[in-house]
């Protein structure tokens, strides 16, 4: 049978394409790193026609072969991988059907936390079957990443000093942002021996910007009581980090230990030492003078 060109204005038969998901799977923010986000897709497929000419072609048609549907990803952020389980899937040729696949997320650190929507385009396309027209069409399906609070430190000075016991020990702790949103860092001093004393910025904030730095420091006295010292002293800080926009996100915190030796004599105090030296002077006098008083009585 021959068909004339101008079919597509006789008839109507044409493949229908649509891709569903669940929005809660999408509605839950990606983790970064650790988490390898699943979306279930569910693939429809159907016939729309005519009630004449187009309705024979179907039913000539229906149930002889399958329909293959091919399925890309075609667009996502360069900060994600998106993997299709599938990329050709196959359902009935019937005025209607549907299959399932999945959709698997993976985004790195820099991916932005919930200021910008990550977007994913696929592409389902089924071919002609025969003089059923087929389909192609775009869907795009949106997603927030989720804040991944991770910091990294650098120590310009060695974490280790040796100081006079009247001097002071200063150890600068630069913080990087490696993580993806604005972030406040948190110190908090342990261990401190006693008599000694150690001081630090309470917080530093890091821009959103991944590589973002800043610099806290870390000041350590030692004891500086009169005489010689030979003593050590282990600080521990502790650094966690926060995200700005929400104290409720808080990540794993970061430790670092600083040791301080403090040798050599401290004159500190010697006044004191001085005036009491002076008042039993002073005392020794008075009780001599009053002794020789005593023994020129007659």
């Amino acid at each position: 049978m021959i068909y004339p060109t101008s079919k597509a204005q006789l008839y109507n038969a044409n493949v229908i394409l649509d891709v569903d998901w669940d929005l809660e799977d999408t509605e839950k923010p990606v983790i970064p790193r650790d988490e390898i986000k699943e979306i279930n897709l569910l693939i429809k497929f159907r016939i729309e026609t005519d009630i004449h000419f187009g309705k024979g072609l179907f039913l000539g048609y229906a149930g002889s072969d399958r329909a293959l549907i091919e399925l890309y990803v075609v667009e996502s952020p360069p900060w994600c991988s998106a993997v299709l389980e599938r990329n050709l899937v196959t359902t009935n040729i019937s005025e209607y059907d549907e299959v399932n696949t999945k959709l698997y997320l993976i985004v790195d650190e820099t991916a932005p936390a919930y200021g910008v929507e990550g977007v994913i385009k696929i592409k389902a396309k089924a071919a002609n079957l025969n003089l059923i027209k087929g389909c192609e069409k775009v869907f795009t399906l949106f997603f927030d990443t989720a804040y991944i609070p991770i910091i990294k430190t650098n120590l310009p000075d060695v974490n280790t000093k040796q100081i006079n016991p009247t001097k002071t020990a200063v150890f600068p702790i630069e913080i990087e942002n490696a993580g993806n949103a604005r972030t406040d860092v948190l110190f908090e001093i342990e261990n401190i021996p006693e008599g000694w004393e150690a001081s630090i910025s309470e917080e530093v904030f890091l821009d959103e910007a991944k590589g973002s730095k800043d610099t806290a420091y870390l000041t350590v006295i030692p004891p500086s009581q009169f005489g010689y010292h030979y003593e050590a002293a282990n600080i521990k800080v502790t650094m966690t980090p926060v995200r700005t926009e929400n104290p409720n996100e808080v990540g794993n915190p970061l430790y670092a230990t600083f040791t301080v030796y403090s040798r050599g004599l401290s004159t500190n105090g010697i006044e004191q030492i001085f005036y009491i030296i002076m008042i039993i002077i002073i005392i020794l006098i008075i009780v001599m003078f009053i002794i020789r008083r005593i023994r020129k009585r007659p």
